[in-house]
């Protein structure tokens, strides 16, 4: 039974909203994902992974600047896999989730990505211990050798704990931006709030939030400057 159920295709919501603001100096006013990485878009990076695993669909969540997204859509090899959901304001990570369920048919539950977020995690697998632990949700962990900038994630035995502040220097797991929900998770919830600050310290506090650790992973978050020169040159050499 287990096994059928680890088999079930399922949908993944990008989160695609945010203006970019740390990337602005070299962005020229594009969206994050739709920056370019030698002669494709990062967008196109992350679909063509995304669609290696047991993902049948993908719901992009935007705000700014939604006509290139759209753009982007229709000359996509993936086009028929896509469908767009605009926040009417920006609703933050938790608020984007919310508004995404309650005007689409995504079912539960579901894959989320931070649209700019790149790991080496295992999807399939993450579902799997998804589906053994009973959970509301689960977020994908990675180690880096300064968690400064990100924060970190503490966890026992496949389940968060806590969250660490960021500006702690030193080692640690941090939030890799790749998400497993179930709709229940959102109950209650309205209007503009956070994954990080008002929706995981409550499935923290009810033992239900899973932690999915990605060994060795070579994690980047490419909505910074120096990270997003990174991915370009580590995209060169090794395709």
């Amino acid at each position: 039974m287990v096994e059928k159920c680890i088999q079930r295709m399922h949908s993944l919501i990008i989160l695609a909203g945010g203006i970019g603001t740390r990337l602005q100096s070299i962005s020229n006013g594009k969206p994050k994902a739709l920056m370019p990485v030698n002669n494709k878009v990062y967008l196109d990076l992350l679909l063509e992974k995304i669609f290696t695993y047991n993902i049948n669909h993908v719901f992009l969540s935007l705000h700014f600047k939604p006509e290139l997204f759209q753009d982007y859509i229709h000359n996509s090899f993936f086009k028929n896999k896509i469908t767009s959901v605009i926040e009417p304001e920006p609703l933050g990570t938790g608020g984007a989730i919310n508004y995404l369920i309650e005007n689409s048919s995504i079912s539960s539950p579901f894959f989320v990505l931070n649209g700019d977020s790149m790991s080496n995690i295992n999807l399939n697998k993450m579902y799997e211990e998804f589906l053994e632990q009973n959970l509301t949700a689960m977020i994908g962990i990675s180690k880096v050798e300064d968690s400064t900038r990100y924060g970190s994630v503490l966890s026992r035995n496949g389940k968060v704990l806590s969250f660490e502040e960021k500006g702690v220097m030193g080692s640690g797991w941090i939030n890799n931006g790749h998400y497993i929900f179930k709709k229940e998770a959102f109950i209650g919830l309205s209007g503009a709030f956070s994954l990080e600050k008002n929706l995981f310290p409550k499935i923290v506090e009810n033992q239900e939030l899973g932690a999915f650790k990605v060994e060795n992973d070579i994690f980047i978050d490419m909505g910074i400057p120096e990270d997003y020169k990174k991915l370009c040159n580590m995209y060169k050499v090794t395709k």
